[in-house]
Parts: C-alpha cells; sequence; structure tokens
C-alpha cells in the first residue's frame, strides 16, 4: 500500500510541478471552477432544447440526476469514509505550486471528477458526436485538479471511475424505464 502512496505522490509532483506554467496557471484555474461555465451552461440547455426539445429535456433531466447523485454520494458519504487529506494539507506546502486555495474537506475520490464523468457519459450516451469532446474536457478537468494541488492522481482516476459508474448507472435505469414502458403499450 505504501508503495502505491508513493508512486501516487511521485506522480502528483510531475503533474503539479513539472507542468508549472505561467499559460497553466492562468487555464487551469479557470477550468476547474465550474462557476467560470455558468454562462455556457445555458446555451448549452438551449442548443439542445432547439435541436430536439423532447431529447434535450430528457438529457438535461438525466446530466441532472447522475450529477446530483454524484456529488452527493462523494462529497457527502464516500469522502467522509475515505478522510484522505488533499496534497496542499499532507505534504510540505513549500514543495506545492497551489495557484488557488486548498479546501478543507477530504481529497478522494474527486467530486469534480466524478461528476464532470458523470455528465460525460450521459452526454456522449445521448449525442455519440460529443463523445471525444466531453472525454478530452473530463480529462482536462481531472488534470487541473492535480495541477492546481488539490487532489492526488488516484482522487481524479476513483472520481472518474465513480462518475463513469454514476453516469452508465442512469442511463441504464432510464433505458430499463423506456423498455417497461414499451412493453406496456404493446
Amino acid at each position: 500500500m505504501q508503495l502505491l502512496k508513493d508512486f501516487d505522490t511521485y506522480i502528483f509532483y510531475k503533474l503539479n510541478s513539472g507542468l508549472q506554467n505561467s499559460f497553466f496557471d492562468i487555464l487551469m484555474p479557470f477550468v476547474t471552477n465550474f462557476r467560470n461555465w455558468y454562462f455556457v451552461i445555458p446555451l448549452i440547455i438551449l442548443l439542445f432544447i432547439i435541436r430536439d426539445w423532447k431529447k434535450g429535456l430528457v438529457t438535461i433531466l438525466l446530466v441532472v440526476i447522475a450529477v446530483s447523485i454524484s456529488d452527493y454520494l462523494n462529497s457527502h458519504i464516500i469522502k467522509s469514509l475515505f478522510g484522505r487529506l488533499r496534497p496542499c494539507h499532507a505534504l510540505p506546502i513549500e514543495t506545492i505550486h497551489l495557484p488557488v486555495g486548498c479546501p478543507h474537506n477530504p481529497s478522494f475520490p474527486s467530486s469534480h471528477a466524478s461528476n464532470i464523468f458523470a455528465l460525460s457519459v450521459v452526454l456522449a450516451y445521448r449525442y455519440r458526436t460529443l463523445l471525444a469532446v466531453m472525454l478530452i474536457y473530463a480529462l482536462f478537468v481531472c488534470l487541473s485538479r492535480v495541477y492546481i494541488g488539490v487532489h492526488y492522481p488516484l482522487d481524479v482516476i476513483a472520481g472518474g471511475v465513480s462518475g463513469i459508474f454514476y453516469g452508465s448507472t442512469v442511463i441504464y435505469l432510464y433505458n430499463q424505464i423506456i423498455r417497461k414502458h414499451e412493453r406496456t403499450k404493446t
């Protein structure tokens, strides 16, 4: 177990300090702060509804359900079970590149990673053409969490896996409901 922790810390330093540059110091905090995307979200919702309002509304509902489940379970249950300190609290502060503040809640798993992967799974399922864009964006959010010093790589990997699980579960349950509804119609 110690070997895994040491490897996680080693990769953390490679991504956190090894990639440090002035462009990323601006870009990564922007990418990782979901409040910066609030102006984009209404536009995306509008595009979904304009393109095909029924599919768009169902997609929005599925995204809200998947991300809500992801956020609640990770932030309120799973993180407290593990209680892992964030690298910005566990490692010597002078060894970490920390372009933003350090939250005080536990680190494992990353809720940002879980939420963005839950959202990505649902959007990519409903709109196949978004798969590559959503995957790239989700990976970029994960990288940003390590770069700004608030997560270890295993935190974002576990968050990504849990988000894929939550998104896939919501899609599975949605498909079960649709199949059951179609069977009762015939």
